[in-house]
């Protein structure tokens, strides 16, 4: 994937997504001086990125009085 398509994807800009690959803040490599991305590294960052779900909390019914 090239840098301005996962730019697009993640809703950043390209320079933002160029300076996660350069500081290595991102899964990238290089391929003839050209920043790629692979979509399987992209998805394991992300998972690992995504914040741990709480689970909902129980909603108890309000007691009926007789």
């Amino acid at each position: 994937m090239r840098l301005g398509d996962l730019a697009e994807v993640l809703g950043v800009s390209s320079q933002q997504i160029y300076k996660m690959a350069a500081s290595g803040t991102i899964p990238s490599l290089r391929i003839s001086g050209a920043i790629r991305f692979d979509l399987g590294e992209i998805a394991d960052w992300l998972k690992k990125k995504r914040p741990a779900m709480n689970p909902l909390p129980t909603v108890r019914k309000p007691s009926v009085a007789a």
